[in-house]
């Protein structure tokens, strides 16, 4: 081990290795501890940089005997794939950092072979990839694939089946350690299709300042009659929300949740409202859309509520500009994906990659919190995936095992500038992603139990065009249709897409997709009596 090895004796705890088995005789702890104090005051200057080099060297670790998963797969892949070139496609922008630079050029390091990354906007790898499925290219060796997707990428052939090559490996505890929600969103019809790498349920993120504000409860009280307090339901929310319009604007709003269209897409929106109300979105029996029917217009109403109490003009601005609102301390509370918690500590701000977004103004002012009605939406989310086509396909299976084993993925997760989020039981009790910032401990406890209550994306055949037709349909209200005439031509242009793909075709894959927990709110993780707790 030499001076220049950024590591301390923790890193080593944290993938599950012996510090102390790692001392030879040209250094012993002394020298060790010493050289690292100085490493990690330099870190102090590196910043970014640095933490990468450090999670790198973990990853290293782990991969080396830490993380029986990990190096199981990199001594597989050093003795039967060395030197094998791999190609993933990626979303484009952030997402696409990590393989670019970090697993990527930890894999070549290790196995000895490129990984080359195609960047596509998030819609475009799923018709990339059937249109390259098509062609027969081989072109594609792993696919970051939405769990969505899955139904139409296993029956039209895109992705293959990795049990076989998981019980080859001997690899299947890799699955135990995942949060319960996510060990069924790689599977379709008792096949695993992949590796499930990214937690993104949404939490409630609030204005701790705001809510202790004496002030404010004072006058919250004498108008409702009851103390101000963090939202447990929608109705409470949308009423919170006006209420700390009306007191602050134009300086602070209520909410404010980017709306525009495909940015990121409304449907996500409206799913996780609606079957927060109990709303199913087909009849099961005849297929037909129920998105229209008094729940539908419940929650739709809900949402058009939340628009008021909102920066005006939320609805044309993209997801970016609502966490810009956020981080300058415009807005008291934003429903989110799980990054919204790094940024609002400026933890991914610190990497030049994330120069798109202010410094925050809002750090150490934020708690978390369950949604209103408990059911938050898991939107969207990757599983890593190996193209059917695939020249280099046990390469690629190796590949997608190695990045999301415990101990590396929690490497992933921590890196400053990707969009990775916690997503297995170890990742939410690690003591080093406790550490990275005062409330990062209370971060990960909320994101488990978010995850016991969360609705999942509808997956099923025919999913994207669904959305797409949501996410129109609602701009269309947004811009002053009526509510109940926007969504009737939503349920329309649903129920033209179920007789386009086959009404048995999708009626069969709705049937697969309610056997998945969070499918609705009354099969989440926690109806189930599978919850995990996080302490």
């Amino acid at each position: 081990m030499s001076d220049e090895i950024p590591v301390r004796p923790e890193d080593f705890e944290e993938v599950g290795l012996d510090p102390d088995a790692l001392f030879d005789a040209t250094m012993g702890r002394r020298d060790f501890l010493l050289n690292t104090a100085k490493l990690t005051a330099a870190a102090a200057a590196a910043g970014p940089f640095f933490l990468a080099a450090e999670q790198a060297q973990a990853a290293r670790a782990a991969s080396t005997g830490g993380d029986p998963i990990a190096t199981t797969v990199i001594n597989a892949a050093t003795q039967n794939f060395k030197g094998t070139n791999l190609t993933r496609i990626s979303e484009a922008g952030l997402q696409a950092l990590e393989p670019k630079n970090f697993s990527g050029p930890l894999w070549k390091q290790m196995v000895g072979g490129n990984v080359s990354v195609v960047e596509a906007p998030f819609p475009q790898i799923f018709t990339k990839s059937v249109t390259e499925h098509i062609a027969k290219s081989g072109t594609l060796d792993v696919i970051d694939a939405s769990p969505a997707w899955i139904p139409d990428f296993a029956d039209r052939g895109v992705i293959m089946p990795v049990d076989d090559l998981v019980a080859k490996y001997k690899i299947g505890a890799t699955f135990n350690d995942l949060q319960p929600l996510y060990r069924a969103l790689a599977k379709y019809k008792d096949q695993t299709w992949g590796f499930f790498a990214d937690g993104d349920v949404w939490n409630l993120y609030y204005r701790k300042d705001i809510f202790g504000n004496p002030k404010l409860q004072k006058a919250y009280k004498a108008k409702f009659k009851r103390p101000l307090r963090v939202p447990r339901t929608w109705d409470e929310f949308n009423e919170t929300a006006a209420f700390i319009t009306d007191q602050m604007a134009p300086k602070v709003y209520g909410a404010g949740e980017g709306r525009a269209l495909g940015n990121p897409g409304n449907q996500f929106y409206f799913f996780q409202t609606f079957r927060a109300f109990g709303g199913h979105l087909y009849d099961p029996a005849t297929m037909k859309a129920l998105v229209n029917n008094p729940i539908g217009i419940k929650a739709m109403n809900s949402i058009m509520g939340e628009l008021k109490a909102s920066e005006p003009g939320i609805n044309k601005l993209d997801f970016v500009s609502s966490w810009v609102l956020w981080l300058q301390g415009k807005t008291a509370m934003i429903y989110a994906w799980p990054p919204t918690g790094r940024i609002s500590e400026n933890y991914a701000q610190r990497d030049k990659a994330f120069a798109f977004l202010p410094k925050s103004k809002v750090v150490g002012k934020v708690g978390y919190a369950l949604m209103p009605n408990r059911n938050g939406e898991h939107a969207g989310s990757f599983v890593q995936t190996v193209s059917a086509d695939s020249k280099n396909a046990e390469a690629a299976f190796l590949y997608n095992a190695w990045i999301t084993s415990p101990s590396v993925s929690l490497q992933v997760v921590m890196l400053p500038y990707t969009l990775r989020d916690p997503y297995r039981i170890s990742h939410y009790k690690s003591a080093k992603y406790r550490s990275l910032w005062p409330g990062a401990k209370n971060y990960l406890i909320s994101l488990a139990q978010a995850a016991n209550y969360a609705v999942i994306d509808p997956i099923m055949t025919g999913s994207a065009d669904y959305a797409n037709a949501m996410d129109r349909g609602m701009t269309g209200i947004y811009a002053g249709k009526d509510v109940k005439s926007g969504l009737d031509g939503i349920a329309k242009e649903w129920d033209a897409i179920t007789k386009r793909l086959g009404q048995d075709r999708i009626r069969a894959s709705y049937a697969e997709f309610l056997k998945l927990p969070g499918a609705t709110s009354k099969n989440t993780i926690a109806a189930l009596g599978k919850a995990v707790k996080i302490t």
